[in-house]
Parts: structure tokens; sequence; C-alpha cells
């Protein structure tokens, strides 16, 4: 044991440890017997991380044993804490719960209940497991915990995850061991945080407030995160939803055309019967049912960031490049005898092949073009090879 080094990392003097009930003796048999079951930890550590690799939504590992100088400081901390807590060499392995630390880290908030469910089933849990919220989280998050069994405690430093305590018995001994499950911002956070000011400069206000913005960024990243999967999801399910329902109409369009041209009445009546499949067209569903809970989107939604965004999009909505579209009723039977014709055209193939050959679209595209380029200057144009003029 090295005290000097201890002292400089720590500040552990003899006052500290008197005031704690402890002798530098307490340590050096402290250190001596972790030394002594530190392959078994790492054995059983080694273990654990290969079987949570097996989970699908884990998206990495973070796997640790305790340095012999943080245990020896954190037992220390913990009598200063709590001078009536009793550490010592015969019962640090389950007053220490994270001598083997493992931290299961995912993607997407709402991974944590795979993760949740897969570490339950996996293992015997030594306790509840218990979820670290920051102030100011939403109630609704809170419940989501509480009704997957989980304790909800406010973590003074600000730390997001859920810690779970699971026994394991690889060999004859029996070991328990801590999980971790949080997202990989929140470990982004928690490795600058522990590192810049957890737990030894607390009383630097300037660092301290740096790492709550740095905190509530990480947090936004993650609600962000979440909320572009959710749009995903809902895209992806309306397309299916619409490639299915717009398939089952086209079979069903079909097999009524078949029918209808099987039946000995004269063209304008069939003319109207086909009209009516063209109402078939219009598309009608219902809402597609998300399959997935996503507990921090309100979070978001209530959020500055979120905001910040609906605020912007709500102004370009309201400018002059999105006026609204006022349609006569001049113009609507204008367009439906041009949907008439167009269903009319193309029976015909031959029809088609002339609008086609006509090309009118490009030609009224190419005459909307050229008065832009006649009055223009030709400093800030396009130059004939795709460059921009004047550069």
């Amino acid at each position: 044991m090295n005290k000097n080094r201890l002292h400089r990392r720590y500040g552990l003097t003899d006052e500290r440890l008197q005031e704690a009930g402890l002798t530098w003796d307490d340590l050096d048999a402290l250190e001596a017997d972790y030394a002594r079951i530190r392959s078994g930890l790492e054995s059983v550590g080694s273990y654990v991380v290969d079987a949570l690799l097996k989970c699908p939504k884990v998206h990495s590992i973070k796997y640790r044993l305790k340095e012999s100088d943080h245990l020896l400081e954190k037992v220390v901390r913990k009598r200063l804490e709590n001078p009536d807590r009793t550490i010592t060499v015969d019962n640090y392995r389950d007053e220490i719960t994270d001598l083997v630390g493992i931290r299961a880290l995912h993607l997407f908030k709402e991974d944590w209940l795979a993760v949740h469910r897969y570490i339950r089933d996996t293992w015997d849990l030594a306790d509840r497991p218990l979820a670290y919220v920051r102030s100011g989280d939403s109630e609704k998050i809170i419940q989501f915990y509480k009704e997957n069994d989980c304790e909800v405690r406010e973590h003074r430093f600000g730390y997001r995850s859920v810690h779970y305590l699971i026994t394991s018995s690889p060999d004859r001994e029996r070991y328990t061991l801590e999980i971790q499950a949080r997202t990989v911002f929140e470990e982004a956070w928690g490795e600058i945080d522990h590192v810049i000011s957890y737990p030894y400069t607390q009383d630097n206000e300037l660092l301290v407030r740096l790492s709550s913005i740095l905190n509530r960024l990480s947090a936004n990243a993650d609600e962000l995160g979440s909320y572009m999967r959710y749009l995903k999801s809902r895209t992806d399910l309306m397309q299916d939803e619409y490639a299915k329902t717009i398939g089952e109409k086209n079979a069903l369009i079909t097999e009524l055309q078949k029918k209808i041209d099987r039946l000995e009445i004269d063209a304008s009546q069939k003319e109207a019967l086909t009209s009516d499949l063209v109402a078939l067209g219009k598309n009608r569903s219902n809402e597609a049912r998300m399959q997935e809970k996503f507990p921090w989107l309100e979070h978001l939604v209530e959020s500055d960031l979120f905001r910040g965004l609906s605020e912007r999009l709500e102004r370009v909505m309201h400018s002059e490049e999105f006026r609204d579209l006022t349609l006569s009723d001049a113009d609507l039977e204008l367009l439906t005898h041009a949907q008439q014709d167009l269903m009319k055209m193309l029976d015909d193939p031959e029809e088609v092949r002339k609008v086609l050959a006509a090309a009118p679209l490009q030609t009224r595209l190419r005459e909307l073009a050229a008065p832009a380029r006649d009055s223009g200057d030709g400093d800030h144009g396009v130059g004939d090879d795709g460059g921009v003029a004047g550069e």
C-alpha cells in the first residue's frame, strides 16, 4: 500500500482515517485479502460479460475490477458518511458490491426494458433493481421503472442508470456482482464527470455547473434519438400498411374490371362503372399501433430543445413559401375532366405514345424557365457546364 499515492489521489490522511475509525493496518489487511480473491473475481466477471453479450439489445460492455486504491478510499468514504456502518476485512465483499463492475450499454432509452428482462431471467437478483434518475425527470419515466419492479431513487450527482446486484456461482464459490444498464450517452457523460469532478471536487462550482449542462445535453441526445427512432417506426408502419392496402385494392379493382368487361351493357354504362372504381383509390387506413413503448418522448416534447425546433418549423409553415392553395369550383371541375381524360387515354396505347413523344411537360418547363434566364444579369447564374458563373 502506497500512503503517499492515497494521500495525493484521494486526500487520505491520518486524521481522516482516525475520523473514520480505521487504521493503516486495517487498510493493509483489506488490500492483502483483495489481492487474494482478484483471480476469482476476474473469472466470474468474464463469465457474466460473455452471457450479457448474448442479449440482442446490449450494444457494448464495459468491464473492470475495482482498483485496490479505489477500494480503500471507498471504504474510508463510506465510514465517514455513516460512522455506524461497519466495514472490515471479513465483510467488505458484502458491503462493497461493485468490486466487479459491469456496464451493459444500450443505444436507445427504450432498449433498457429488453436488457432488464434479460438480466432478470438469467441471474438471481440479490436485491430489487435500483433505477437512478435525475432531478426533473418526468413522473411518467419514474412510473415506468416502478411498473417494472425497480426501486427509484434520485441521484444527487445526476447519474442515470439502473443497477442490478446479481449472484453467480460459476465455480464452488458464490459471488455478488453489480451490473449497470445505461445508454451510451449516459456512459459518456458519466465517464467525463467521473474524471473531472466526481466525487472529489464537488466544491468547484464552475465544474459542477458545466457538468450539469453536459448532463442535460446528453439527456437531450438520448431523447432526440428515441424521437428519431419513433418517427422511423411510425413511417415504416405507415408505409407497410399503405403498401398492403394499395395491393388489396388494386387486386379488387382488377377483379371488378374483369367482371365489368364481361357484362353485356353498352359502353357508357361500362364507363360509369369504371369511374366508380376510381373512388376505391382513396386510401382509408386505421392508425397503425406502435408495438414499442416510448416513455421518454414526453420529456423531450416538454424540453426547450423540442420547443425551439417546433417554433422554427411553425414559422416556416406560416411563411410565404407555404401559402394555402385554394381551388375554385371551376378548378375542381377542370381536374375532374382531366382525370377522366387521363383514364380514357390510358386505355389507348397509341394515344399514350403520342403524348410521350410530344413531351408537353418538358416544353412547358422550358417556357417557364426562359423569362428567368432573360431577366438575369449573368453574374450569379449557372453556367452552361453546370458551374457557378462569376467564380
